[in-house]
């Protein structure tokens, strides 16, 4: 199992309302910790088109992902291009959504759909997983701000 105790750090604090942004907090509240966890584990075991069948684990890791999205925005330092497209990626295909193919000459467009493209068969559960598991990643490579 992947180690997330920097995003469940980050967690923790925000549902202590300790840290961050009101929406920040917002979004961490309510989210069950050992059913993320369990839900993350799940996920990050099971193959590239499983679902989670545990309910109560599958909400708290669609939970955690909707707080990973906030919590990425409290980094120190923005995560490098090749590091966001790795979070592009998973937010869309977590998210459900598709992405148009772009003009030939449009490098970063490109470079977009062809991140979400390689991924964009793994099921919703497992691109929740590896977006916390990146975000988890950056927490520890760039720490957070307060506010």
């Amino acid at each position: 199992m992947s180690d997330i105790s920097g995003f469940i750090t980050v967690l923790e604090a925000a549902q202590a309302k300790a840290k961050f942004t009101p929406e920040v907090q917002e979004a961490a509240q309510g989210i069950d910790i050992e059913a993320l966890k369990a839900g993350f584990a799940a996920a990050i075991a099971m193959g590239e088109t499983d679902n989670i069948s545990d309910e109560a684990q599958s909400a708290a890791l669609k939970a955690g992902f909707e707080f990973a999205v906030k919590a990425v925005l409290m980094l120190k330092t923005a995560p490098g291009p090749f590091e966001m497209l790795d979070l592009y990626a998973n937010f869309k295909v977590a998210r459900g959504e598709t992405v148009e193919k772009p003009g030939m000459f449009d490098m970063k467009k490109k470079s977009m759909f062809n991140a979400w493209e390689k991924i964009k068969h793994i099921s919703t559960p497992k691109a929740q997983a590896q977006y916390i598991k990146h975000v988890n990643e950056y927490i520890g490579k760039y720490d957070t701000r307060d506010e």
